[in-house]
């Protein structure tokens, strides 16, 4: 009994300390907030690998789950930090990968005048890249920051880009940014859908 206490202490104390709601983090397991619920009460334990799963996810060890609870150091406190580094050095790459086409492709085909736009490729590069981070860590409303961007961001690139591209552009190209009013009502949807549903 002592060890289901144990569990069920450390995963309360690990689960409100990244500020996640049982709904959440039974999302990122793949688990209901119900089963989360109970595994706080100390009514039930998740099996062997989910508890595998737990520990990863709160960054400690299956044993210090099991242990009796502990005040939580230092190193959790500094998780938000982390990602947030993570998240900057992701977009520093991409950025760094525009600049070197951008000065490559001027440098080797100096015919090319457009090289600009490989900065304006890599807003939505950026934005994907953010994207799959938050979908890992973050909250639905950065998802839905980021895919809104996404959609506004690579249809002005597409934009830009037949813009240049074409010899004589077709007066109504503008209309490419119609397609961003579908997708954004979409978007809006799901992240409403998916917060109804948390409720």
């Amino acid at each position: 009994m002592d060890i289901k206490q144990n569990l069920a202490e450390n995963i309360t104390s690990h689960r409100k300390l990244l500020k996640l709601t049982q709904a959440e983090l039974g999302e990122k397991l793949n688990y209901s907030d119900k089963a989360v619920s109970k595994w706080e009460r100390g009514e039930a334990v998740p099996e062997i690998v989910v508890l595998k799963q737990l520990a990863d996810f709160f960054g400690v060890t299956v044993d210090s789950l099991l242990s009796e609870p502990k005040p939580i150091k230092k190193p959790f406190a500094n998780l938000g930090k982390k990602r947030l580094a993570i998240g900057l050095w992701a977009t520093c790459i991409v950025w760094l990968v525009a600049t070197l086409a951008y000065v490559f492709l001027g440098i080797i085909i100096p015919s090319i005048t457009e090289t600009w736009l490989a900065f304006i490729i890599a807003i939505p590069v950026t934005l994907i890249v953010l994207l799959v981070l938050t979908s890992v860590w973050g909250k639905n409303i950065w998802n839905f920051a980021f895919s809104t961007l996404l959609v506004w961001t690579t249809i002005l690139a597409v934009f830009l880009v037949l813009l240049n591209a074409l010899n004589n552009p077709p007066a109504k190209l503008w209309y490419v940014f119609l397609i961003g009013i579908p997708l954004q009502g979409l978007l809006t949807f799901l992240f409403l859908h998916k917060k109804v549903s948390k409720q």
